[in-house]
């Protein structure tokens, strides 16, 4: 079990360093470049700083594992409270980025026509929603036994209850989620059919369905694989209880890339967040003089 802690350790702080970064240049290049500042990057913006603060409590747990600090199951719910309503805070949002593709991509004048704000705070009520309802299941169900656990996190600081509602409820999401990128890809396909592929409007779908194929295999690899990973407890519950607690503790690497993932998968995935990332540097530094000097004169590009 001590060599588990330093694997899971070190792997929450490799990717989580890399995550950090990443969210923090994403966020920087949103707010330099006016060609990105639209509703959608400033919604993967506020999921990019959530991100992070769940980084953090991921650090918190490496560090622990690596040290081989023992927790108290209401020890640890006390000091993760705040981290399971964003977790789930964050992973409404990928449901809720997924819908405000859809609504850009089936009525895109109306939704051009819609201000900022207060689109962008409603849009953020179902995320606050599902991110409140996890610490408030965990604290009304808190088991009587305090046992030691393996690792302060998620599925091992709730009770067993309230770790098998978190667990299904993120797994039907994040099957919506796919779902509606899936719907993405569909209709962008029936768009072009029949179109020139030497067309603009052909070189944009078979980007959009590049771009919504790429972020559904990160998804699947990163969430949604650590959520099912937490289902072993329940599918195989006569595995011996050390080996159920390593599994839903090694998930916790699949979930921190999953923090980690939405600035690499924008720079693969679209030209216009690419170029603006470039633009941007390191946070301003590591900019070409072209870069430097160009400026933006028209208005902001979809980046949808």
């Amino acid at each position: 079990m001590n060599m588990d802690g330093y694997i899971i350790g070190s792997a929450i702080l490799a990717i989580g360093i890399a995550g950090i970064a990443g969210n923090s240049l994403f966020c920087y290049a949103v707010y330099k470049r006016p060609e990105i500042r639209g509703k959608h990057s400033f919604l993967l913006a506020v999921n990019c700083s959530v991100q992070v603060v769940c980084i953090a409590f991921e650090f918190v747990n490496a560090i622990c594992q690596m040290s081989h600090k023992q927790w108290h199951r209401s020890e640890c719910l006390n000091f993760i409270a705040f981290y399971l309503f964003l977790g789930n805070y964050q992973a409404m949002m990928y449901v809720v980025v997924g819908a405000d593709m859809l609504f850009a991509l089936f009525a895109p004048l109306r939704y051009l026509r819609l201000p900022h704000f207060p689109y962008l705070l409603l849009l953020q009520l179902p995320a606050i929603a599902f991110g409140i309802e996890h610490p408030l299941h965990a604290f009304l169900h808190r088991e009587t036994e305090d046992p030691i656990i393996f690792a302060c996190n998620p599925p091992l600081g709730t009770s067993d209850r309230t770790m098998q509602m978190w667990n299904i409820s993120n797994i039907v999401l994040s099957l919506i989620v796919l779902l509606i990128y899936a719907t993405i890809a569909f209709r962008m396909k029936c768009q072009a059919r029949g179109a020139d592929e030497s067309t603009a409007r052909a070189r944009l779908s078979k980007g959009v369905i590049r771009a919504a194929f790429l972020f559904s295999l990160f998804f699947s690899a990163s969430w949604f694989l650590s959520k099912i990973n937490d289902r072993f407890a329940v599918l195989f519950p006569n595995l011996p209880g050390q080996t159920i607690e390593a599994l839903q503790t090694y998930s916790v690497i699949p979930a921190v890339a999953s923090f980690a993932q939405t600035y690499y998968v924008h720079l693969l995935m679209s030209k216009d967040y690419r170029e603006a990332f470039k633009k941007s540097g390191l946070f301003g530094y590591f900019v070409s003089k072209d870069d430097k000097k160009s400026t933006t004169v028209s208005m902001p590009r979809s980046t949808h």
